[in-house]
């Protein structure tokens, strides 16, 4: 008895399976990675955010740290008896003191030996000055002046009788 015979003719297979199978892996694939991005703090991974948190605090301490010397009263060297006030007292303390005064004085000595036009003024400052002609620059010549002739007077005319 001879066996079934064997087909020599390829089995036509289909390849949906095939196709459904990897969609399904992808799918999980999909689902797995948005499981784990969602399941953790989205800020932790995001080195820009990280960074600008840091920045913030920094900026935060600073600002307090600087409220407390403006607003606070405090030594800065008590051995020379310097204190720290507020600086709206300060101010107050400079806008009395300045009304006390008869007239504005000059916040330098004047030194009158000193010309107004000088380069350098007494606090320090230079002046502005003109800026002086290229090196080259001819000097402009004077055209001879040429004698103007009188232009020849005119007729008069005279009314129609």
């Amino acid at each position: 008895m001879d066996p079934a015979p064997h087909s020599t003719a390829p089995r036509e297979k289909s390849i949906w399976p095939m196709f459904a199978g990897t969609f399904v892996l992808f799918a999980l694939f999909a689902v797995f990675v948005f499981w784990m991005l969602r399941s953790g703090d989205a800020a932790s991974f995001d080195e820009e955010a990280i960074r600008a948190k840091e920045r913030y605090d920094i900026l935060a301490k600073v600002q307090e740290e600087n409220k407390d010397l403006t607003t606070g009263y405090g030594w800065v060297d008590q051995a020379k008896g310097t204190v720290r006030i507020p600086t709206d007292r300060a101010m107050a303390m400079a806008v009395a003191k300045l009304s006390a005064q008869s007239e504005p004085r000059p916040a330098y000595s004047i030194d009158p030996n000193i010309p107004l036009g000088s380069v350098v003024k007494p606090g320090g400052f230079a002046a502005a000055q003109p800026t002086p002609p290229p090196f080259n620059a001819p000097t402009p010549v004077a055209a001879p002046e040429a004698p103007v002739a009188e232009p020849a007077p005119l007729p008069l005319a005279s009314p129609a009788p």
